[in-house]
């Protein structure tokens, strides 16, 4: 692009950003791209679904340089019943469409492409373009390091020992259980899951990658990671959920809510919360509900969307202590107020990285995907947790988690992993501010694409 006498024009650095349509996976992903467009002036289309589209009013409303460009994905029920890792392969479908829409507009096309991990294949789009692909990781660089050492070795695992990420710092071992299900749910031979091993080590390819994580958490691991990938472009900018383009107005239930909890003292009430795509089943359901009731600790138990899971009667009789929440819960706020005193998760990253930065010590119930590698990170190389029960098939003694919810009242029981979670709280905060680890990474990368960027042109 030039001006008439021929020096070359600058035009707005432009991220085509292509999410993987779930929840868990689009609003870190937006988070990180409201922050390298409102800091940094880079324009963005995002690619998004029109199931998804609701999920991008606040975003939009708070990124003046972005815009949507909407996807049919023409099985829907895919969407809702495949496993993350198929529906990635299914949207491969895209690539087309999106290589002819970037394609129609010379003078505003893509400058980069910003895309989930899950999809690699867009890695092949970055190449038709010719413009430098980021790979967004909303997951923690120790599970990247064992994502990116299974997939580089020998599949499928051994299920009868454990399984020995050596090259790893600290050469961790984990039960076949504990693998990343979507490791151990590869499919040798199936075409499907041959195109799903393809985009993950398409990944390697890519010209940065950026992790939603923070130096002071994972240094060991994103230092791994640099030399694995061995380009030196590997950002870890978070925690990221704290962008500002999240904002949505409280609602009556959860006005209620707050109200409650302001009444509440500190550190007095247990959330309970295994993400938005977990349902209990009723064994399970049970012993919470009867471990809840016999604590004697005051809780918010975020339910979803299916409330038929909270046991009849629980309600009713811990009314004075304990409230359900049902529909969506506004974790991030709930686990800031100062009566939240310790967090069951299922130690989901999001919700991991959500309860370290609020300085809630983690009761960790992993069930699945990345959870037994992000338990293994906060509660045992850090401190910052306790076990609770273990696996999405487990139905926990009542009695013994009750104990569990019970300690976290008792300033004495959990004065050290108290300890342990404020520092790294500390450490998240001082990440993302002006001169922390996180901001620095930002810069980084944001001038590293400039400069990428400007070569593109002067070529």
């Amino acid at each position: 692009m030039s001006t008439n006498d021929g020096v070359p024009s600058r035009r707005r650095p432009h991220a085509l950003v292509v999410p993987l349509p779930s929840r868990g996976h689009l609003l870190p992903l937006l988070d990180f791209a409201h922050r390298l467009s409102t800091r940094h002036g880079v324009a963005l289309t995002v690619a998004v679904t029109a199931s998804d589209l609701p999920l991008l009013s606040a975003f939009l409303a708070s990124t003046p340089l972005a815009a949507a460009l909407p996807i049919h994905l023409p099985d829907a029920s895919l969407h809702e019943n495949s496993h993350h890792a198929l529906l990635a392969v299914h949207l491969s479908g895209i690539r087309a469409p999106l290589l002819s829409w970037a394609r129609s507009r010379p003078d505003d096309a893509p400058t980069v492409v910003v895309s989930d991990f899950f999809l690699g294949w867009v890695q092949l789009l970055a190449d038709d373009l010719r413009v430098p692909r980021v790979a967004f990781y909303g997951v923690g660089a120790f599970t990247v390091a064992a994502l990116e050492h299974f997939w580089n070795g020998s599949l499928p695992l051994e299920q009868t020992s454990p399984v020995v990420l050596g090259p790893l710092p600290g050469s961790p071992s984990f039960p076949y259980e504990h693998v990343p299900s979507v490791v151990r749910s590869y499919v040798a031979g199936d075409p499907d899951w041959e195109l799903v091993r393809e985009g993950f080590l398409l990944n390697s390819r890519a010209w940065g990658a950026v992790v939603n994580s923070f130096d002071e958490i994972e240094g060991e691991f994103l230092e791994y990671l640099n030399r694995f990938f061995g380009h030196g472009r590997v950002w870890a900018v978070g925690p990221v959920a704290d962008s500002g383009c999240r904002v949505e107005e409280r609602s009556s239930e959860a006005e209620q809510l707050f109200s409650w909890l302001d009444t509440c003292p500190s550190r007095s009430v247990v959330y309970v919360c295994f993400g938005s795509m977990y349902k209990p089943p009723p064994a399970q359901a049970a012993a919470l509900g009867a471990a809840l009731e016999a604590s004697g600790a005051r809780f918010v138990w975020a339910v979803g969307a299916d409330a038929a899971v909270v046991p009849e009667g629980l309600e009713e009789r811990t009314a004075a202590r304990g409230r359900v929440v049902r529909g969506w819960a506004p974790q991030m706020e709930i686990l800031r107020h100062a009566a939240v005193g310790a967090f069951l998760t299922h130690c989901g990253w999001n919700s991991t990285l959500e309860g370290v930065a609020a300085g809630v010590p983690l009761l960790a119930w992993p069930m699945k995907a990345d959870q037994f590698i992000d338990a293994r990170l906060v509660v045992d190389l850090h401190g910052a947790g306790v076990r609770a029960a273990d696996g999405a098939g487990a139905v926990p003694d009542p009695g013994a988690l009750a104990r569990v919810f019970a300690d976290t009242a008792d300033a004495g029981k959990l004065a050290d992993v108290r300890a342990k979670t404020s520092e790294l709280a500390a450490a998240a905060a001082a990440a993302v501010e002006e001169g922390g680890s996180s901001w620095i990474a930002m810069e980084k990368m944001a001038n590293e694409l400039e400069t990428a960027y400007l070569e593109s042109v002067d070529r």
